[in-house]
């Protein structure tokens, strides 16, 4: 999507499979092609496009092979077509540019994508090794478009005559024409050199970044006997930590800095000397306080900072930051600003207000000490337990895998006039924990997409964690149809029983399927634009926020809850406890967001040095000491090395843009269902299809009728425009 170059991806300039060179005693050259595989799709279902992949017949080798054969056929036949355009007599039409570029990226995207699962999914040595070999050769190929002169020129000229164009056209060639311009087309001689060696030592230094984070992490660790200590973990934390994993009752249990282990550790451990000590180790990774100073990460942001700071400027940007609004809904920094002032004089009186009845409730149950950062989890669990009585073991008994997916269909049903089938048996799949669904069209019964859910953990072989990602996008002139993978890692249940959901599992669940519903109901038919690509960033999150709103609401609670044993429904006052608790301390929630928000933003539009920015904009938003040894970015991944550089505004901007599209739900009332149903299918009309191929503020507008607005956020919390309940 062409929030990729504001990601800072490193675009390698030249045509590298074509430039192995060797010299000969004359000291002339030879270039040396490579030896192209022999594979097809007859040979190699990695390279079959319109059809499911079979995954029976696919290894590791055949994914090197497969997805080299492809990235070597597209940079041909892209070559081919750049050398057309060269000739002014070469009739420039949408069909003769940007048409051939779809029919040659469709099977090297689908490959690629194959490859990425499996490396997810079955992640032994050699899968991973085969995504390792193919990723870069096939970034590179694509990356050659943004860095084509002819094929800009060609795009531009098509751009200055849009008669002929129609909006979903005129969209492909806005997004070329800026991607293009963000990888430097338009730099000649010494800028343009500058700004490759510039990109080359940014992707370095976020490496390093990266890297280091990850070194720290794994670092620390420690070990607890105390069965007492631990005795108010939840049976999957302490599954995780258990050094045996099939008696995670006994000791001992290993605290790591993952954040997963963190967090829980932090919101369950009673011993106030052992929180400051694990929350110590994790704010202070990668920071000039470690003993190792090689393993420092304080003056990489300093030259990250720099680096995209002239970049942004080689391009004609002030800072970083104007130049992230490219690729945003947002537009401007000044936008971005004013939502963040404007949620923070709302929500923090509030915020002040719950840390007080929070340190009084500490103080009530022996917690004789001001609270601190990591005292905060601690105890708002407890005070949690006393408010809403709730138990996630018991709550989980009433939401079985089977009675979920089951619920969650039939509101899907009922909202986007979509049904389901099961196709698990006559599907091939990586593993028999599998199950794969067909998704149509309820009024005309048309196929529209699939997708495959593998819900278990696999430790050592999966990675963890939920994630719902696209297999294949639609393309109307490739003749392919979308599906998407979801995956999970809920704990394997014993044989015959059923898989029981926390509530943060529900979520998961509830949130990565909003990502895949605008993943396979897409009805844009350029690749390039289609489900989740070309969206902007900061609306990206929309459709999965609004799910997960939607899992909030007392009748879905009811439509996906039974009994696992006696099959009953969940009492009314569990529902709302559970709807209640969904809001404890949301406020104190809330301006921690908005303080990384606004630390991220100033961080690459200031100059000031990066630790006195913290320091400033801490006490703006947080009502909590800032400790003096708190040096958290430093290991502040997504800003620094990772996907939301200016940009970390992006999940409450998109929380804004849910909360006013789930208004118009709850305005037709979740009860009246024509009326919501109406507004359901206006909701896929809009968000679910047209994905990129239409900017989110058209699209907003579309589903709307106006504006986007706070209110509707400030609504979802309690509050009003006053800041009062």
């Amino acid at each position: 999507m062409a929030a990729s170059m504001i990601r800072c991806r490193f675009c390698n300039l030249s045509n590298s499979w074509a430039k192995t060179q060797l010299r000969n005693s004359s000291g002339q050259y030879y270039v040396l092609l490579p030896e192209v595989p022999p594979d097809t799709p007859e040979t190699n279902s990695v390279m079959r496009t319109n059809d499911l992949p079979v995954f029976s017949e696919i290894t590791p080798e055949k994914c090197i092979s497969g997805g080299a054969k492809l990235a070597i056929q597209y940079e041909t036949q892209l070559g081919e077509l750049v050398e057309k355009l060269k000739d002014p007599n070469y009739k420039k039409t949408f069909e003769s540019v940007l048409d051939p570029i779809e029919g040659i990226s469709v099977p090297m995207s689908c490959a690629w994508r194959t490859t990425k699962n499996l490396n997810y999914v079955k992640g032994t040595k050699d899968y991973r090794h085969a995504f390792s070999r193919i990723h870069p050769q096939i970034e590179r190929a694509k990356n050659e478009r943004w860095l084509s002169e002819p094929l800009y020129n060609a795009v531009k000229e098509l751009g200055a005559d849009r008669s002929n164009l129609n909006n979903f056209q005129e969209r492909l060639v806005d997004m070329y024409l800026l991607e293009a311009r963000l990888n430097g087309i338009e730099l000649q001689g010494t800028n343009r050199k500058r700004f490759v060696e510039t990109l080359k030592k940014l992707s370095n230094e976020r490496h390093n970044f990266r890297n280091k984070t990850h070194i720290c992490t794994n670092l620390f660790s420690q070990l607890i006997g105390s069965p007492q200590m631990m005795k108010d973990f939840p049976k999957d934390a302490l599954r995780a930590m258990a050094a045996n994993k099939s008696r995670p009752d006994v000791g001992p249990w290993k605290v790591t800095l993952q954040p997963d282990i963190y967090q829980t550790f932090l919101t369950h451990c009673p011993d106030r000397m052992m929180r400051w000590n694990v929350w110590q180790a994790y704010n202070t990774r990668a920071t000039d306080a470690r003993t190792d100073q090689n393993l420092s990460n304080h003056k990489i942001i300093t030259d990250i900072r720099m680096y995209r700071r002239d970049i942004a400027m080689l391009l004609g940007y002030e800072n970083f930051a104007q130049m992230s609004m490219e690729t945003k809904m947002a537009g401007s920094i000044e936008n971005v600003m004013n939502m963040l002032d404007s949620c923070k004089s709302v929500f923090k009186p509030f915020a002040v207000d719950e840390i007080a009845t929070l340190q009084d409730f500490a103080l009530s149950r022996g917690g004789d000490y001001n609270l601190q950062a990591w005292d905060i989890p601690y105890w708002r669990e407890q005070q949690a337990k006393e408010l809403f009585h709730l138990d996630s073991n018991e709550v989980a008994q009433y939401f079985p895998l089977p009675s979920v997916l089951e619920g969650l269909f039939e509101i899907c049903s009922e909202l986007f006039q979509i049904s389901f089938k099961d196709v698990t048996a006559d599907t091939d799949v990586w593993h028999p924990d599998v199950q794969v669904f067909q998704v149509s069209d309820s009024n005309t019964g048309d196929y529209i997409s699939t997708f495959y859910l593998d819900a278990y953990a696999r430790p050592g072989e999966k990675l963890a964690g939920s994630w719902m990602e696209t297999g294949r996008e639609r393309s109307d002139s490739y003749g392919t149809t979308p599906f998407s993978y979801l995956n999970m890692s809920l704990p394997r249940p014993l044989p015959s029983r059923d898989a029981l959901l926390t509530m943060q599992q529900l979520s998961s669940l509830f949130h990565e399927f909003g990502h895949g519903l605008q993943q396979m109901l897409t009805e844009v038919p350029y690749s390039e634009l289609s489900g989740q690509r070309n969206i902007e960033w900061d609306v990206l999150q929309v459709c999965s926020t609004l799910m997960t709103r939607l899992l909030y609401q007392p009748s879905t609670l009811k439509r996906i809850c039974k009994h696992h044993e006696t099959g009953k429904s969940m009492p009314d006052t569990m529902i709302q406890q559970i709807i209640e608790s969904s809001k404890h301390m949301s406020s104190y929630d809330m301006v921690r967001q908005l303080y990384f928000a606004a630390y991220d933003m100033e961080v690459y539009v200031s100059k000031d040095y990066w630790a006195d920015i913290m320091r400033r904009l801490w006490p703006e938003f947080i009502p909590v000491p800032l400790n003096e040894e708190d040096f958290h970015p430093c290991s502040m991944t997504q800003i620094f090395s990772d996907q939301y550089p200016a940009a970390y505004y992006s999940y409450k901007w998109a929380e804004m843009i849910s909360a006013d599209v789930f208004s118009q739900f709850e305005a037709a009332g979740f009860e009246n269902k024509k009326e919501v149903a109406e507004v359901g299918k206006r909701f896929r009309d809009t968000f679910l299809a047209l994905g990129g191929g239409v900017p989110a503020s058209q699209v907003f507008r579309k589903f709307c009728g106006r504006d986007p607005a706070l209110d509707s956020l400030l609504n979802q919390y309690g509050l009003n425009n006053n800041g009062g309940h």
